[in-house]
């Protein structure tokens, strides 16, 4: 993100801000339907088994609807034993994507 080449006046050298280091994580959650996201969430820094377990618990499961399929890759935070409880306790069907899927 640095610039490689800049004007000063002569004699003078081009000092310019770089933003180095100094980044914040956030990570974006959601469901998707055929007609679009459902029960979107940001969480400031990276999901964790907790966050994920309160998505599931307090956004998604109330956006569910009986017959529903959620699918989930092999996250860590997903292996949750609280998230396919829940999932299943509101009707939907839970699918795990297999080990190092390219899907």
């Amino acid at each position: 993100m640095a610039r490689r080449y800049g004007r000063a006046p002569r004699g003078e050298r081009c000092r310019l801000a770089v933003p180095h280091g100094h980044f914040e994580t956030t990570t974006v959650t959601a469901a998707m339907r055929r007609d679009g996201l459902c029960a979107p969430t940001l969480f400031n820094g990276a999901t964790n088994g907790a966050r994920f377990r309160a998505y599931i618990t307090d956004t998604l499961v109330p956006a569910l609807r009986p017959g529903d399929t959620v699918i989930l890759d092999n996250l860590q935070a997903h292996k949750v034993p609280v998230v396919r409880e829940a999932i299943e306790a509101a009707g939907a069907r839970l699918l795990d994507l297999p080990p190092y899927s390219t899907d």
